[in-house]
């Protein structure tokens, strides 16, 4: 095991207008030739693939309350390119919802348009 290595876990969390970029350090618990397992300091054991190191992970499955996250594991040296991506992935993120948001607004404009009618019809007993 190489003790010299230091993985980092970078996440960045948008909260309406609040951007908060987290970076802490994880302990190397164990290293083989595919992964490394590593402890937080809240003693969540974790195993990182090392192909994985440097994949920014969406934590957001759904959008609510204004909340979108993401983060990745890194070296020391790669923290600050990690935290570019993460901000550019955040954004790309945005703009998704909104192009969504904007289809939907559409639909309400138009709904004459856009509209699909579901004729329901009753059980016969």
């Amino acid at each position: 095991m190489n003790n010299s290595i230091r993985l980092f876990k970078v996440s960045g969390i948008v909260h309406k207008d609040q951007l908060v970029v987290c970076v802490k350090e994880w302990k190397l618990l164990k290293e083989t030739g595919r992964y490394y397992e590593i402890k937080s300091e809240d003693a969540c054991v974790k195993r990182i693939y090392k192909e994985k190191l440097g994949v920014i992970q969406d934590d957001t499955k759904a959008y609510s309350n204004g909340l979108i996250s993401n983060h990745t594991f890194c070296a020391l040296e790669d923290i600050e390119a990690m935290r570019t991506l993460i901000i550019k992935e955040l954004d790309s993120k945005i703009s998704f919802y909104l192009q969504d948001l904007l289809l939907n607004r559409k639909a309400l404009e138009h709904p004459h348009e856009n509209s699909i009618s579901l004729n329901i019809k009753g059980m016969d007993r």
